[in-house]
């Protein structure tokens, strides 16, 4: 009974801040660079044009010849790598993952060529500059100040994992990591979305008033 209380708590909590948009200050300067949100139908990625990242980082991820986007995603490290499909999903996993300390991951994609689907979110130059600091804070660093890429196998030929700091909960979600990136470039987006339909929404809604 309590537990379905909670729950009830925890999901209308999530649909009221989803609908909810921030006020962000007001920047004034062009928009005319463009970061994309991605959604399998669950989890959201931060998909940032290879141009827009910084040299260091760049040199960093290693990426091959071709590629024009990169995907980035966070979410707990123990789910993201044994968890490539639903089909592994196990519950000690799930329940680690959401109510126990537990590191977090950092998964990268690259990609050749933009996809419809994409969500575009028009951005200045300082906005893109602030998600850019945002994204390598989320990057647990060496003692050289280097990113730490996971002796794991990705899901492909085309993906990495890297440490990142944070930890993972029901509070703080791989969507609400997109969200409070979109926060920190000065998005109007959600109060709190640890869904990925809070994020689109606030994104469909941002582009259907302008």
């Amino acid at each position: 009974m309590a537990l379905g209380a909670l729950l009830a708590v925890y999901l209308f909590s999530a649909f009221t801040l989803s609908v909810i948009s921030t006020s962000p200050e007001h920047l004034v300067c062009q928009q005319e660079n463009k970061i994309f949100i991605a959604s399998n139908g669950v989890h959201l990625d931060l998909i940032i044009p290879r141009h827009y990242l910084t040299p260091k980082l760049l040199n960093s991820l290693e990426l091959p010849i071709g590629v024009n986007y990169v995907a980035f995603g966070w979410g707990d490290k123990e789910f993201y790598i044994n968890t490539p499909g639903w089909s592994d999903l196990k519950f000690r996993t799930t329940f680690k993952a959401l109510f126990l300390d537990s590191e977090s991951a950092i998964h990268i994609t690259w990609i050749n060529q933009k996809y419809p689907r994409w969500t575009a979110v028009p951005m200045c130059d300082i906005q893109l500059q602030l998600l850019i600091d945002y994204l390598d804070k989320t990057f647990k660093k060496g003692p050289a100040n280097n990113i730490l890429e996971i002796e794991a196998s990705g899901y492909s030929e085309y993906d990495k994992f890297y440490q990142a700091n944070g930890n993972f909960s029901f509070v703080q979600t791989c969507n609400n990591w997109v969200n409070e990136g979109l926060k920190a470039a000065k998005v109007k987006t959600s109060i709190w979305s640890p869904f990925d339909k809070g994020v689109l929404y606030q994104l469909k809604k941002k582009n259907t008033i302008e």
